[in-house]
């Protein structure tokens, strides 16, 4: 994957290590930079996220419902497919669309592939899944692992 608009890979390496849950200072001792230097850029990097994940609904003509910087993570709705969206952002895809939908993950030819990427999303993010879930259509999967990241998704 190419670097998302504005992004360094230093800047999405701190990204990701702040959503997963470490400190600003852990960040900097890992990075060899200080505290400080980490509370500052913080603010660059959460407008990064936050504008790509604007332009991506924007484009897409969807109606943002709730979004989170941190997690890189956008709730929507779209009243062209009159359905849930979820826009997210990840060190290595950088944003993605997944609409809620009751899908036929048979017949679409990129099946394989929004697994894959879903997979990839839940590993990035540290959600564990059961085999159970493993099995899942993609439709089903992405509603699973994103409720885990939304409060009050059900999934």
């Amino acid at each position: 994957m190419s670097l998302p608009f504005g992004f360094t890979k230093k800047k999405l390496e701190i990204w990701g290590m702040r959503r997963d849950g470490h400190s600003l200072a852990e960040i900097g001792r890992t990075l060899g930079v200080t505290r400080q230097a980490i509370h500052k850029i913080i603010p660059n990097i959460d407008d990064l996220i936050a504008n790509s994940l604007r332009y991506v609904a924007k484009a897409a003509k969807i109606d943002v419902r709730y979004l989170n910087t941190k997690k890189g993570i956008l709730l929507g709705y779209s009243h062209e497919t009159e359905s849930r969206v979820i826009i997210t952002f990840s060190t290595q895809h950088g944003a993605q669309i997944w609409h809620h939908h009751e899908g036929k993950c048979n017949e679409c030819t990129s099946k394989a592939n929004c697994k894959k990427v879903l997979l990839e999303e839940a590993e990035e993010r540290g959600i564990s899944l059961t085999d159970e879930e493993l099995k899942l259509q993609p439709s089903e999967l992405a509603r699973k692992i994103f409720s885990k990241v939304i409060p009050g998704l059900e999934p």
